[in-house]
């Protein structure tokens, strides 16, 4: 299990997104649950920004008991990113995050309209342009 401690680093914006899960994913996750106890989908994903770096925070349940604890922590430099950019679909906010390396679509429930992923990829051009 990993923990991210940011008690150095000012956290500056955190939104909860998650990925599309395919049907692969799915069958893989319940051959992974029959072969080995425990494990589930990662799912619930948070995307935190601080003054130079962009985490990626993903986390899922435990077998027993369901608590949740985090599975993985990408940290990403914010000068390895080459954009993020933020679409509004019907209540969805989709976000393709393009960095060096790689391209990571996440989407972000917009019930409520208040489009957190869009003013999320406003901070961040800030930081990285001042």
């Amino acid at each position: 299990m990993n923990n991210l401690n940011l008690n150095s680093e000012e956290i500056l914006c955190k939104i909860k997104v998650h990925k599309n899960i395919s049907k692969k994913d799915i069958i893989n996750n319940f051959i992974a649950n029959i072969l080995v106890i425990g494990g589930d989908i990662a799912n619930d994903i948070f995307l935190i920004l601080t003054k130079d770096t962009l985490y990626i925070e993903y986390k899922g349940h435990v077998a027993l008991g369901y608590a949740e604890e985090t599975r993985n922590i990408d940290k990403i430099p914010l000068n390895d990113i080459k954009s993020f950019e933020v679409t509004s679909k019907d209540f969805d906010e989709l976000i393709t995050l393009t960095t060096s390396n790689t391209t990571i679509n996440f989407i972000r429930n917009n019930n409520t309209k208040n489009n957190l992923a869009l003013d999320f990829s406003k901070k961040l051009d800030s930081i990285k342009n001042s």
